[in-house]
This record gives structure tokens, C-alpha cells and sequence, in this order.
């Protein structure tokens, strides 16, 4: 007993050095997997949409798998998701330079300006927008939340029930699959890295 609680232990420290994220994709892949194995010993339902939600198991899993095997999970920053406010006077820059010139203006002037030492050159370099746990945690929670009312569809909803043939279902269930392919999507590009970092 006393060596499952030191491993538990050990698997509770482990996870929480995984940046928040990689916990949610990892999740998300946990069900995908689950639902596979269980498709694939379990006959399902043979309603309309098994082959549509299918679909988006297979493809949601092969694209979490694809972003595990590349260099962007083990380059994340460990866990610690950090949200900074950024306030107004943050997002706005000084509209005059030094000697009253005009700094980082669009457009055509009348005299010929330089560009002030530090400023924007057009390097394409631009730092990644902050991302808030919250975002995290509610794009996790939605598209598990879409994700298991289309396995539980897909698994438990007879074949012939007529209510499922019905264009209001299927739009629904069109909608929850976009939820899910948009939240692992939103997932797998999310920036965790700053811009000093």
C-alpha cells in the first residue's frame, strides 16, 4: 500500500509539471483512445451519424498524436499558466518620438523620417498573444463536454429512432463537431512560450 501511495505520489508531481495544455490535449486523447477501443470490441449503433462521429474521433486523436510527436510539446514551458492583465497604456504606444517627430505612423509624410532605434522594422516577429488559463480550462471543458454527447450518441442511440432523422439533430450534431475539431485545434496551436523566453 505504501508503494502505491509513493507511486500516486510520484504521478501527481509528474502531472503537475505538465503545462496546462498539454494536460487538456492529453486528456482529450485519453477519451478519443477509450472510444476507439470500445468501438473496436464493442458494436455500436449503427444510427447515421456513427460514421460522421467516428470521424472526428479518428482524426481529433491522429492530430493530438502528430502534435505529441513533434518538437512543440517538449518545448512548452512547464506548468505554471500565467495570465497577465494587460492594461490600456500597455497596448498603446507614445505617438510622438523624441524632438516632437512622429513615431510608427502608416502611411505617406511629407519630409523624409527614420525610423526611431527600437521600434517596429517589420521583422514578422510579433509576440504571441497572452492566453489565460481560463481559456484553457473552458476550451478543454466544451469539447469534452460536445465530444462525450457525440460518443454517447454514437454508443447508446438506437438505429431506428425517427427523432434522429431530423434536420435540427444533424445540425446539431454537425455543430458539436466543429466544437470538437475547434478546441483541439485551439489547443494544439496555443502559444505557452513568451516572447523573452
Amino acid at each position: 500500500m505504501r508503494r502505491f501511495l509513493r507511486c500516486l505520489a510520484l504521478l501527481r508531481t509528474g502531472l503537475g509539471k505538465i503545462h496546462p495544455v498539454d494536460r487538456g490535449l492529453l486528456l482529450f486523447l485519453a477519451v478519443l483512445l477509450s472510444q476507439s477501443a470500445y468501438s473496436l470490441f464493442v458494436p455500436g449503433g449503427e444510427s447515421q451519424f456513427t460514421g460522421d462521429i467516428d470521424i472526428i474521433v479518428r482524426t481529433s486523436s491522429a492530430a493530438i498524436f502528430g502534435y505529441l510527436l513533434s518538437g512543440n510539446f517538449i518545448d512548452r514551458v512547464p506548468a505554471g499558466c500565467s495570465c497577465k492583465a494587460v492594461s490600456k497604456t500597455d497596448l498603446t504606444a507614445p505617438t510622438e518620438g523624441p524632438a516632437g517627430r512622429l513615431r510608427g505612423q502608416i502611411g505617406f509624410t511629407d519630409g523624409e523620417t527614420t525610423p526611431a532605434a527600437g521600434s517596429a522594422q517589420g521583422t514578422g516577429s510579433a509576440a504571441p498573444p497572452a492566453v489565460c488559463c481560463l481559456q484553457i480550462v473552458t476550451a478543454t471543458a466544451i469539447g469534452l463536454f460536445c465530444l462525450g454527447v457525440l460518443i454517447a450518441l454514437r454508443n447508446l442511440a438506437p438505429a431506428d429512432d425517427p427523432r434522429l432523422t431530423s434536420p435540427a439533430v444533424t445540425a446539431i450534431v454537425a455543430q458539436f463537431r466543429d466544437f470538437v475539431s475547434g478546441c483541439v485545434g485551439f489547443l494544439i496551436g496555443i502559444p505557452t512560450r513568451s516572447a523573452g523566453d
